[in-house]
């Protein structure tokens, strides 16, 4: 298979033979051209933390065993990427510069904003009944979930537990006051916007309320005139942690991706591989 850089026997860089031979001059175009965009493209400053990782990390491909079968040329070249940015921290920040350009923007499709933000907070929970303590309760609720102890109504939490309601991650709270009892179960959907918005649906055991984030249900053994005054205290809870994890998810702005910077360079690494792959 032909390079794809053709220099070599009777090729040349010499201008009388680029004026003759359009291969050669416009092989050269494009290499002039492809430096320039490494020139011109903004990127955004690594830390020595990440640079040391983009460099373990292309160390780690160029040592992969050699598969039996299957191409083997962008193998070849992260060994030579690695050779060649492996001995100074400047040669890995041209490695940088140089990925964050050829990686472009990512494929569509995958899932971004709150749809993303829901996905990451499902993921923080496990679904086998182990229980939560304050300290994890307290990350879930930076990072979308309610977790309501009911405090104002004098009670406090007693046991949290991870479990899976109807397919879904959810966490079960177990609250008491001393001489009763409250579970509250907070569901997220995997879909967020799906469902009915701030509706509450009661039966004569149970009081769920659900928004476009999350579902809420709540139980408890107090006398019928108490146990609704936890009502309007779970739709306040519900409601903020819904537009909280809204606000902070920030609107996607025209051609911007907002991919990870260290995924953009690991495919920037992969692409570049592939240059070099006859």
């Amino acid at each position: 298979m032909r390079s794809q850089f053709p220099f070599g026997g009777k090729h040349q860089r010499s201008g009388s033979h680029l004026e003759a031979c359009q291969e050669c001059a416009a092989t050269v175009r494009r290499e002039r051209q492809y430096l320039e965009r490494l020139r011109q493209a903004p990127v955004p400053p690594a830390s020595e933390d990440l640079t040391a990782r983009l460099l373990a990390r292309t160390h780690e491909l160029a040592a992969q065993p050699e598969a039996p079968a299957g191409p083997t040329g962008s193998r070849m070249a992260a060994r030579a990427l690695a050779f060649t940015a492996g001995g100074t921290m400047a040669a890995a920040g041209v490695l940088a510069v140089g990925a964050f350009t050829a990686a472009g923007d990512p494929v569509a499709g995958e899932p971004s904003g709150t749809e993303a933000a829901f996905s990451h907070v499902s993921s923080q929970s496990p679904t086998d009944g182990r229980p939560l303590d304050p300290a994890q309760l307290a990350s879930l609720r930076s990072e979308g979930w309610a977790c309501p102890e009911l405090q104002a109504m004098g009670f406090h939490l007693e046991a949290a537990r991870a479990v899976l309601v109807e397919g879904q991650p959810a966490v079960e709270l177990r609250l008491t006051d001393g001489a009763h009892h409250a579970t509250v179960t907070e569901q997220h959907p995997s879909k967020p916007g799906a469902g009915t918005s701030q509706a509450w649906s009661l039966t004569p055991a149970s009081a769920t309320y659900r928004t476009a984030g999350l579902t809420i249900t709540y139980r408890s053994d107090l006398p019928a005139a108490r146990a609704d005054d936890a009502l309007p205290i779970l739709k306040n809870v519900a409601d903020a942690a819904t537009e909280g994890v809204a606000a902070s998810v920030p609107e996607p702005s025209a051609g911007k991706s907002g991919e990870p910077l260290e995924s953009r360079l690991e495919r920037g690494i992969s692409k570049i591989a592939a240059l070099f792959t006859p």
